[in-house]
């Protein structure tokens, strides 16, 4: 038997988060342009990361039920740069 449940969440202040992840973005690199020796078919990357407490509401909706929870969790959002790549932002989360 499928159900469908459908999962959403909330945040309370986006643009704070949004913020947070683009300077988070444009943050002056230097690793990924400096001239460092790495073995042939490598590159240097340069990483950073933010971590970020949010607070919102979590909706899980399964088959026209609804529970709706308070969450006030931590993300981790990391961004990788290589020398000639666009940057790739990644988050995790721990719902404890």
């Amino acid at each position: 038997m499928k159900q469908t449940v459908h999962i959403e969440a909330d945040f309370d202040k986006p643009d704070l988060l949004k913020s947070m992840v683009e300077k988070l973005v444009m943050k002056p690199n230097h690793s990924a342009y400096h001239p460092a020796k790495v073995s042939r078919g490598h590159e240097s990357l340069d990483i950073s990361s933010t971590e970020a407490y949010v607070c919102g509401t979590i909706s899980i909706d399964e088959e026209g039920n609804t529970i709706r929870s308070p969450f006030d969790s931590s993300f981790l959002f990391t961004c990788t740069k290589g020398r000639k790549n666009l940057f790739e932002v990644t988050w995790s989360s721990s719902l404890s």
